[in-house]
């Protein structure tokens, strides 16, 4: 039996859900039956049945009194979709037009704020896996020479975030090269897609294990993902370093691990 609830989840009020599941139980009824069938108020249902049917949910026939049918399931369950994508749409868009104002308008706040001496303003400290892969999408989009990426699992960034982190510097011609361990190989999220911008002038290699992840951006800031040694689901920490000389350090590190890896083997 489905529910009223069910159907507000593609948009619907619970009084248009619960008339909806009303109309479609007759073939056709009047304002009066689909208030008594779905526990509408009576002053409440015409403008739920006027609603319904301006979404095309149900058509309106003329008559004293003036009754109502219900619309194919197929194709007004279709017609809620199409409307909540385009709604979903235009509050992206909103949000996206009101994230840009803002940025516009706190920009001279932050720059003003640099001028404040912060003896922590090298590092940031990540937790949770969206905003870890928030900072690191940005990051590979901001990168102007290199990137050099210890990839290990278990993996952080989704299989289509992986392929945009990889992509943006790779589209833009840089120096990148990824080394990864044996299980991220065999992943179905990271190993064909390795295989693939092969094409694209990645260059993989392959190590048994790794210490650790990370990623390091033009020689200046690196990216270390840790995970949480207590037992249960994988949970990570990251930390952001805008520095020169750690940066140099670590990627010392990446050329000894890199020289002993196994270039990846195979047709592109």
């Amino acid at each position: 039996m489905i529910e009223a609830q069910e159907l507000t989840l593609l948009g619907l009020t619970s009084y248009e859900a619960a008339a909806y599941l009303a109309l479609l139980g007759r073939p056709q009824l009047t304002p009066a039956e689909a208030a008594a069938r779905g526990a509408i108020p009576r002053q409440r249902v015409y403008d739920v049945l006027a609603s319904l049917a301006a979404k095309g949910l149900c058509l309106a026939r003329d008559g004293s009194p003036r009754a109502y049918a219900a619309v194919a399931p197929a194709i007004a369950l279709d017609l809620l979709v199409r409307e909540r994508g385009e709604q979903l749409a235009r509050q992206k868009r909103e949000a996206a037009a009101a994230a840009a104002r803002l940025a516009e308008a706190l920009s001279p706040i932050f720059a003003g704020g640099r001028g404040q001496s912060d003896p922590l303003a090298y590092a940031e400290v990540l937790t949770g896996p969206a905003r870890i892969a928030q900072r690191a999408l940005a990051l590979a989009a901001s990168a102007k020479h290199r990137v050099n990426s210890l990839i290990a699992q278990p993996l952080i960034l989704s299989g289509e975030q992986n392929q945009t982190f990889m992509e943006a510097p790779l589209g833009r011609g840089l120096d990148y090269r990824a080394l990864c361990d044996a299980a991220t190989l065999t992943s179905p999220d990271v190993g064909p897609l390795l295989q693939a911008l092969r094409s694209q002038g990645l260059a993989v290699r392959l190590a048994e294990t790794l210490p650790l992840k990370m990623q390091s951006f033009d020689d200046e800031t690196v990216l270390l993902s840790m995970q949480d040694p207590a037992g249960g689901p994988p949970s990570f920490t990251a930390v952001v370093i805008h520095n020169r000389g750690v940066a140099a350090m670590l990627n010392l590190a990446f050329e000894q691990l890199w020289a002993g890896a196994t270039p990846l083997q195979g047709s592109l």
